[in-house]
């Protein structure tokens, strides 16, 4: 019995050592680079609803289809590696297959899916993580993106989007699974990762 008691302690001072270590770290992330990825995300999808809008007005919205599969998977990599970040866009029903989410991600998309859920009115949440990886500290942020207005014209349902739009759709990603939704629906989140010395 006595011995049952020393693991049974053992055990739970590692939880509670572990528990504190974890949240030590979740601590660590400075207010500094919190403001840093807050900034970065913003700039980021105030960059890349600015160029869909434009191509909206100048190509109309079969046009303005590429923007979304093209020109936005070049400008993620190419904003990422200007800033020294590693930036993408995820989702639970994505489109490309090159927004779909890792573990982590995944998880973090679930999360904010309850949070939508529970509170449907709650669109100010975001989620910041200092994990280690390979023995380097990485600060992992996620920002939800909710749908918009323009945003219906190719995620809306099938009856809102357009003929040609559909085709594009159909022909680029027969997998798709990033229809109907409506405005403030979850979209998905912006997902950026800094490094830290």
């Amino acid at each position: 019995m006595i011995l049952i008691k020393k693991i049974l302690f053992i055990f739970i001072f590692s939880l509670l050592i572990t528990s504190a270590c974890d949240t030590k770290d979740k601590q660590q992330v400075s207010e500094e680079i919190k403001a840093e990825l807050r900034t970065n995300a913003k700039n980021f999808l105030d960059t890349l609803k600015s160029i869909l809008i434009s191509k909206i007005q100048e190509d109309g919205i079969v046009g303005a289809v590429a923007v979304c599969s093209d020109t936005a998977q070049s400008f993620t990599k190419e904003y990422g590696e200007n800033k020294g970040l590693i930036v993408k866009r995820v989702s639970l029903k994505n489109r490309n297959p090159n927004n779909y989410p890792d573990s982590y991600e995944e998880n973090v998309l679930k999360s904010f899916q309850h949070l939508v859920e529970s509170n449907p009115n709650s669109k100010n949440f975001e989620h910041f993580e200092l994990v280690n990886r390979n023995s380097h500290r990485v600060v992992r942020y996620l920002k939800p993106i909710f749908i918009q207005a323009e945003c219906l014209n190719c995620h809306g349902s099938r009856e809102q989007m357009i003929k040609e739009v559909q085709e594009i759709i159909k022909s680029r990603y027969p997998d798709d699974r990033a229809i109907n939704y409506k405005i403030g629906d979850l979209r998905g989140a912006i997902s950026i990762q800094k490094e830290i010395k």
